[in-house]
Parts: structure tokens; sequence; C-alpha cells
């Protein structure tokens, strides 16, 4: 399947080492092409992490959410290969690369996490120029499936308003579909979060986009 959240909540552990950022809702956290020197802890918020193709159009190739890491590519002051966007008013800890080096001498804990973080990073945001020919019903279940899977629960913290920015599908059809699948069994879309019911019927919409993966019905 190809994965659009990574979850790294063991980062948590170290924000005291970071610097707490607010960010707006459509604000640029940074830019492809310029230069890192660092990465960011979420704290709280929804983040959208798109680079540009070669015809100049914007591909989605991740949805941060909170207790992820962003930015770890180009951490060690490179240039960054995307850009990140608050889509909601977001809380985020910047770990500049001198902390960070810092810490690696001093914590043989932090030096194995990054390795292990940047290993998982380099391996989910390998570009994803199929996504473009998805359809909606195929968009929305990536997305849905991709946090169930990533987090092991049921309770999905996106709202309908949430996934209509990270796709950049209309308000009307992202409400269509689940609406549909509300009435099918196979989701409950609540205040704050979406509750997935049956993510197995989920998982038929991207089948042939997805390799064998594990679902289990609530």
């Amino acid at each position: 399947m190809t994965v659009l959240f990574d979850h790294n909540s063991n980062w948590g552990h170290f924000i005291l080492y970071g610097k707490r950022m607010f960010f707006k809702e459509k604000t640029t956290i940074y830019k492809q092409g310029t230069y890192g020197d660092g990465f960011y802890y979420i704290e709280k918020g929804l983040v959208k992490v798109t680079t540009k193709t070669t015809n100049g159009n914007d591909l989605l190739i991740n949805i941060a959410i909170p207790s992820q890491l962003i930015g770890v590519q180009a951490m060690d002051q490179q240039v960054h290969f995307s850009t990140a966007e608050a889509i909601k008013d977001s809380v985020l800890y910047f770990f500049s690369y001198q902390t960070v080096t810092e810490l690696i001498y001093k914590n043989h804990h932090i030096r194995r996490l990054l390795l292990q973080t940047v290993i998982h990073k380099m391996h989910t945001l390998t570009p994803k120029i199929y996504l473009d020919l998805l359809s909606s019903e195929q968009q929305i279940a990536h997305i849905l499936l991709n946090v169930y899977l990533e987090f092991k629960q049921f309770e999905i913290p996106l709202t309908q308003a949430d996934i209509t920015k990270c796709t950049g599908l209309t308000r009307i059809t992202v409400y269509k579909v689940l609406k549909e699948w509300k009435e099918k069994g196979y989701i409950e879309p609540l205040k704050k979060f979406i509750l997935i019911k049956n993510p197995s019927a989920l998982q038929k919409y991207i089948g042939g986009y997805s390799s064998q993966v594990e679902v289990k019905n609530r």
C-alpha cells in the first residue's frame, strides 16, 4: 500500500529540546528548493506536504498529523524536495541541525531513533506519481486506510474538511463519498474524527494499487 502517513510518537519524549512554533492555517512551513536546517515534530494540527512535478503541478506526497515528523530529508542542511503547508492551525517543535548533532553525541537512543526515522521517511516518501490517476473514492480510501494501518486504530483523527484540504477534491465530492460509505456501513463520520467500521471494504477500492496488507474489521 502507498503510505501517506508515518508514526514517530517516540519523538514526543524529546520536545523539550525543540523550539515551539505556531503556524496559522495556509502558512508555509518550508518550501521546495530552500535549504533545510533541521526538522519539525507536530504536536497539534495538520500539515500537507507536496512536491512540484515536471509539468508544474502540485503532487501530494504526505499528510502529517500529530506525533509525526516533517522535513527530515533536509535535516543535514540539504535542499528540501517538497513544500510543507499547515492546512489547519498547527503547533510544531523545530529541532535544528546543531541541536540534533549535540543530542546524537549525548544520547545513543536519539541516534538510533533518528536513523530509523530517516530510513522510514525515505521509504514512505518515495514519489507516488500514480496517485494523480486515482478516482476520488480511491484517494479517500488511501488516506483513511493509511492512518488506520499506521496507528492501528479505528478512530481516524481527520474530519471531512481535512480530507477536502488534503486531497484537493471538492467539498461536495468528499461529502458524497463519505455519505455513501456511511450508508453502506463502512465508516461513521463524527465531529472530530472518522470511525472506520469496515476497513476491508475500503481496501477493495485500492486493490489494484495496493500490496497485500492485513486489515481487520471492527
